[in-house]
């Protein structure tokens, strides 16, 4: 019997997915104490890619390692005032403000290659 192909292909990526938590929301809030209509919930989230691990541990090990460019990276997604971030950022303060999934299956639906956009 012939095996069963796989249906999507893999990538060499593991994906990290950051999810606010209340403490982020409440600093959106103190950023425009102003804004009747506070954020509460966010529809989506980043997804960052890194190199293929062996485990979720490993992975998260990397998040520890690497905290503070993710942190930073959240935080300019709102606000390219620096002056508004939290100046002592710790990996205490980025798992208070937010909730890291790690994913090891990423599989690809498309035909044509991954690109960069390097314009950024």
């Amino acid at each position: 019997m012939d095996p069963i192909p796989y249906f999507y292909e893999p990538v060499n990526r593991n994906a990290i997915i950051l999810k606010p938590k209340q403490a982020f929301f409440d600093w959106l809030q103190a950023t425009e104490p102003d804004n009747e209509n506070p954020i509460t919930i966010l529809d989506e989230h980043n997804v960052y890619l890194i190199r293929e691990m062996d485990s979720n541990d490993d992975v998260r090990r990397w998040v520890k390692k690497h905290f503070d460019q993710l942190f930073v990276n959240e935080l300019n997604d709102w606000y390219a005032d620096e002056s508004l971030w939290p100046k002592n950022r710790t990996y205490k303060l980025f798992t208070d403000w937010f909730d890291v999934e790690v994913h090891s299956m990423v599989l690809d639906l498309e035909e044509g290659p991954v690109e960069k956009d390097l314009e950024y």
